[in-house]
């Protein structure tokens, strides 16, 4: 294509004229993709572990599970919904200065407090529920290996969500370093 047909083309193009306030909601965070993937995720997993906790009293016989088994897992599922709707609402806000370093310093060291707790509270969770459902049973050969499975997939689940934070809060550095390189 040579430079005319590119200049005809680029004249008889519609021009797109966006009001101030599309201009406003196409910039908000909340509509970026990925806090909304964010959003989804949360609310589905406190659906889902909201009703979990309405029903495993009596579908999971939580009635012949000691009580601290029964406390402990109610306890680190309201704290995992709690720690995560948390991160969802630092993730909402991430500027919060006028100076741009200074604003992704502050959201990348929320990030890491935000990484850590939600890290805690998922091992917490899952431990929750290995004690839950290992409280109350007799253990024979086959079921100590079943036991070892899943704490090994805990651990495994752990590492990879430890991996998953660790990949968010690089390319936040790389970015602080890049505005750094660049003078900015």
């Amino acid at each position: 294509m040579d430079m005319e047909n590119i200049k005809s083309t680029w004249k008889n193009s519609q021009q797109g004229e966006k009001s101030q306030t599309e201009l406003l909601m196409m910039t908000k965070i909340n509509n970026h993709p990925k806090i909304q993937k964010i959003k989804i995720k949360f609310l589905i997993e406190a659906i889902l572990l909201s009703v979990f906790l309405t029903v495993y009293y009596t579908g999971l016989d939580g009635a012949t599970k000691p009580l601290w088994a029964n406390a402990f897992l109610i306890v680190c599922t309201v704290a995992f919904i709690i720690v995560r709707f948390v991160g969802w609402l630092v993730l909402q806000n991430p500027v919060k200065d006028s100076n741009l370093k200074k604003s992704l310093r502050q959201f990348q060291t929320n990030l890491k407090k935000v990484a850590l707790s939600i890290l805690f509270t998922a091992f917490l969770s899952g431990s929750a529920f290995i004690i839950f459902f290992t409280s109350s049973i007799d253990f024979t050969r086959e079921k100590y290996f079943l036991f070892a499975g899943m704490i090994l997939g805990l651990l495994c689940a752990i590492y990879l969500a430890n991996r998953n934070w660790i990949s968010r809060i690089k390319a936040i550095k790389t970015t602080l370093d890049e505005l750094d390189d660049s003078n900015f």
